[in-house]
């Protein structure tokens, strides 16, 4: 974290919902981990649940397609006692050859994804982090998702919304779902736009 960053008050965060949005290598989940850091300093961490849906994407495939640098997962690192819910996702776009496959490994993810969520549930956490929620949304809905979370107290996702990684039957989809979630979500920051450290000061 930046000194800049570490002079920031995170309490402001405490029992909003925010949802971080941008294209690929925006910096979405590097905001996402900057707020996780601040409140973990602030003794939170106990209070904290990661649920992370970044992807594994093949370093050769990324860098095949010019995608470098996505898929960054939020794992919280020197704060054990944040509880980290991830599985083993595929990216359905950049790892398969038709529409169709690329729904069909969707369904498949969503599926892993409900039972995190199942465990997020269980875990009595009530501050929640999201990482690539966009990533549900390929194959499961904003309702469903909005429900997940219904009991948490504070909310921070983050989710690709853009146009790098094509279009197609999946990312309608996924725009779709991410079109309902920017309303639902009563703060947002855009990416590349306003900076983290201003966005934070006007919560």
């Amino acid at each position: 974290m930046s000194r800049e960053m570490a002079r920031i008050d995170f309490r402001p965060v405490l029992g909003k919902k925010i949802l971080i949005t941008g294209d690929v290598n925006t910096g979405k989940t590097r905001a996402a981990r900057t707020v996780l850091e601040g409140l973990c300093g602030l003794d939170f961490s106990p209070r904290i649940a990661v649920v992370d849906l970044a992807p594994e994407v093949p370093e050769e495939i990324a860098i095949g397609r010019g995608l470098k640098g996505v898929g960054g997962k939020l794992f919280p690192q020197g704060w054990p006692k944040v509880a980290y819910f991830g599985t083993l996702l595929r990216p359905p776009r950049l790892s398969s050859k038709s529409d169709r496959e690329a729904l069909a490994i969707a369904a498949d993810n969503r599926r892993k994804i409900d039972r995190l969520f199942a465990e997020f549930q269980s875990s009595g956490r009530d501050i929640l982090f999201v990482n690539d929620v966009s990533m549900y949304l390929q194959a499961g809905t904003a309702e469903r998702l909005l429900g997940y979370w219904r009991s948490a107290s504070t909310v921070v996702a983050n989710g690709y919304y853009g146009g790098k990684l094509g279009t197609g039957a999946l990312s309608a989809r996924e725009t779709t779902g991410m079109d309902k979630l920017i309303k639902a979500f009563p703060h947002n920051l855009r990416m590349p736009g306003k900076p983290l450290v201003q966005f934070l000061s006007e919560l």
